[in-house]
C-alpha cells in the first residue's frame, strides 16, 4: 500500500473513531475542569536563560487553579500534575476523560529557532495546521511522546513527520465550537487585561487535544528564549496575573454556558438575597440587574472595610458560600457601569448577575420580565 493510501485509511480510520472519543459537553453547567501544566520530569520543555517552560507551566497552572477553587466553589479543580513529574500525553488527556471533565486547559509557554525577538500568547484548539508556524508549534509541543516508553497509544504517529499530520486536518472535534469561544475569550484576556502581544487564537494538531472529550484548549503564555518574556514570566506578578486572565476567560465561558443553558442559577430555596444589616434589604418580588463582586466561606457584615468604596453591598447565600453584590438596576447598562467602577476598586472579577422576582435567573430572563 503507498503512502498516499495509507493516508487515506488513516482519515478513515480516524473519522470512525473520533465519535467514541467523546460526546457533547455533559450537562449544563460546568462542574469540573482540568488543568494540564505541560511538560514536567524528564521532559523540560522548552529552555530559558534561567528557568524551564515546565516549571513556569505548573506555576500558572497552580496559582490558576486556585483563583477557580477560591472563587468558584462549585467547579472541581483537577490538574494533570501539581509536582515536577513526567505525564504523557495520552495520560493528561484519560485523566480529563476519566474525570468527566466540562473543560480542559493545557499550559506552555512558546520558544522559536534563530530568533529572541518573537513575543505574545496565543491560544490553539484542535484543527489543521494551517502555515508553517502552527505546524512547528505542534510538532515541538508532540516532541513528548519520544520521551515515552510506549507509543502505542499514538499508532506509531511520528511527530516530526509533517506528512503524518494530514491526519489531523479532518479531525474536527464535536466541541471545536465550544473550544473556539473559550479560546477567544483567553487570549482577549490576555491582550486586553495583561498587554501581551496578541498573537490570536489557532488552530493545530496536538496529541494531548486530540483525545480530550470536551471543550479544549492549549495557551501559550509567551516566548521562553525572549528574555524581557522569561523575566515577566518568571515573575510573581507576571504568573499571577496570566493566571488572573485564565480564570476570568473561564469563569466568563462558565457564566455565559450555564447561562445560554438556563442554569446559571436556577432558583431555590436558599439563593435569595439574604437579610441583614444594610438597610436597602432587597424584596423578594423585586426584578433587578445587579454585581456580583466577591464570594465567601464565611459572611461578613456588608458594611466590612473588605468592602471598602463598594456602593450598595447586600449578600446571598447560594451553595454554602456568601456571594456579594453591588446595587438593584432596571437596565443591563446601568449594571455594567457599576461593574466598571467596582472593578476599578480592585474586584477585578466583578460580573453582571439578575434577579427575577428576588431569585437569580439569566441576563435574558431579566432584560424580558422588565420589557413587560
Amino acid at each position: 500500500m503507498n503512502k498516499r493510501k495509507i493516508l487515506r485509511f488513516g482519515v478513515l480510520v480516524l473519522l470512525f473513531l473520533v465519535p467514541l472519543f467523546g460526546f457533547a459537553q455533559r450537562g449544563e453547567k460546568i462542574q469540573t475542569i482540568v488543568i494540564d501544566a505541560g511538560h514536567g520530569g524528564k521532559d523540560t520543555g522548552a529552555l530559558g536563560k534561567v528557568t524551564t517552560e515546565k516549571a513556569l507551566n505548573l506555576a500558572v497552572a497552580k496559582k490558576f487553579g486556585a483563583y477557580i477553587t477560591e472563587n468558584l466553589p462549585d467547579v472541581k479543580v483537577i490538574y494533570t500534575r501539581s509536582t515536577d513529574k513526567f505525564v504523557e500525553l495520552s495520560e493528561r488527556a484519560a485523566i480529563a476523560n476519566r474525570n468527566n471533565a466540562d473543560v480542559f486547559i493545557s499550559i506552555h509557554c512558546n520558544s522559536t529557532e534563530g530568533t529572541t525577538t518573537a513575543n505574545g500568547a496565543e491560544t490553539y484548539v484542535m484543527g489543521e495546521s494551517k502555515n508553517e508556524k502552527n505546524l512547528a508549534v505542534a510538532k515541538k509541543e508532540n516532541a513528548a511522546i519520544l520521551l515515552e516508553d510506549n507509543t502505542d497509544a499514538y499508532d506509531n504517529f511520528d511527530p516530526n513527520s509533517t506528512e503524518a499530520y494530514i491526519l489531523f486536518s479532518l479531525s474536527q472535534s464535536l466541541y471545536q465550537s465550544q473550544s473556539l469561544t473559550l479560546a477567544d475569550k483567553v487570549q482577549k484576556q490576555f491582550t486586553n487585561k495583561v498587554g501581551r502581544h496578541d498573537r490570536g487564537v489557532q488552530q493545530a494538531g496536538f496529541l494531548v487535544l486530540w483525545k480530550t472529550s470536551m471543550p479544549s484548549i492549549l495557551v501559550e503564555l509567551g516566548f521562553i528564549n525572549n528574555a524581557k518574556e522569561e523575566q515577566f514570566l518568571n515573575s510573581e506578578k507576571g504568573q499571577t496575573q496570566m493566571a488572573l486572565a485564565l480564570y476570568r476567560a473561564f469563569e466568563e465561558y462558565k457564566r455565559e454556558f450555564e447561562s445560554e443553558n438556563h442554569t446559571a442559577s436556577k432558583p431555590t430555596a436558599t439563593e435569595k438575597p439574604a437579610s441583614n444589616d444594610n438597610p436597602a434589604t432587597v424584596d423578594s418580588k423585586d426584578t433587578f440587574f445587579t454585581v456580583q463582586f466577591s464570594t465567601l466561606d464565611k459572611k461578613l457584615p456588608v458594611t466590612d472595610k473588605a468592602f471598602k468604596g463598594v456602593k450598595e453591598v447586600d449578600v446571598y447565600e447560594y451553595n454554602g458560600a456568601y456571594r456579594y453584590i453591588s446595587g438593584r438596576f432596571s437596565t443591563k447598562a446601568e449594571a455594567v457601569a457599576r461593574q466598571t467602577e467596582v472593578r476599578d476598586l480592585g474586584f477585578k472579577d466583578a460580573f453582571v448577575i439578575a434577579f427575577i422576582n428576588g431569585e437569580r435567573g439569566t441576563l435574558k430572563q431579566a432584560e424580558e420580565a422588565l420589557k413587560k
